[in-house]
C-alpha cells in the first residue's frame, strides 16, 4: 500500500544552474553531488534534480508548490525567473507558472479557502432562490426544504 509521496524528480540539462535556481527561491538543500544529483526538502517531500542530456523544453510537470503570497513571490523574482504569465486569480486560489533552467514548468499556488467558501455560499443561495428551496434530501442539512408536490 502506498502511504505517502516521498520524492519528485525533475530532469535538468544544467544541474548546477538548477541547484542555484532552487536555492534562490528558498528551497532547503539536503545534499548536492556536483554534476550527478541534488535533493531539496519541501516539507516531508524531497525534490530530486537529475542531470539529463535532453535539450530544455517546456516540460509541464504537474508539480504545484504552495506559497503564502504568490503575488509577492512574483514581484520579487519576475526579473530573474521566467514566468509564463502574471499571477492569475482563480476561484480556488492565486496561481502562476514558472520555468526552471531545465525547461520544467512548475506551478506556484496560493490557496484562497475563504473565496471558495464564499463561492459555495453564493451557489447554494442562488440555487435555493431559483428552485424554491433545496434538494429536500434528509442528508442535505439545508434549512429550507421543497414543498411536496
Amino acid at each position: 500500500m502506498i502511504t505517502k509521496l516521498g520524492m519528485v524528480i525533475l530532469l535538468e540539462h544544467d544541474l548546477e544552474a538548477a541547484v542555484t535556481f532552487y536555492k534562490k527561491i528558498g528551497l532547503k538543500p539536503i545534499f548536492h553531488i556536483k554534476d550527478s544529483w541534488a535533493e531539496f526538502a519541501i516539507g516531508p517531500v524531497k525534490l530530486g534534480l537529475c542531470p539529463t542530456k535532453q535539450k530544455p523544453t517546456d516540460r509541464i510537470t504537474g508539480i504545484v508548490l504552495e506559497l503564502e503570497d504568490v503575488r509577492n513571490f512574483y514581484e520579487t523574482f519576475k526579473d530573474v525567473i521566467l514566468f509564463k504569465s502574471e499571477p492569475q486569480e482563480k476561484v480556488h486560489g492565486i496561481m502562476v507558472s514558472m520555468q526552471d533552467p531545465g525547461g520544467n514548468i512548475v506551478d506556484l499556488y496560493q490557496p484562497t479557502p475563504e473565496r471558495v467558501q464564499e463561492l459555495v455560499k453564493e451557489v447554494v443561495d442562488k440555487d435555493q432562490k431559483t428552485s424554491g428551496g433545496c434538494c429536500a434530501k434528509e442528508s442535505c442539512g439545508c434549512q429550507t426544504k421543497k414543498a411536496d408536490a
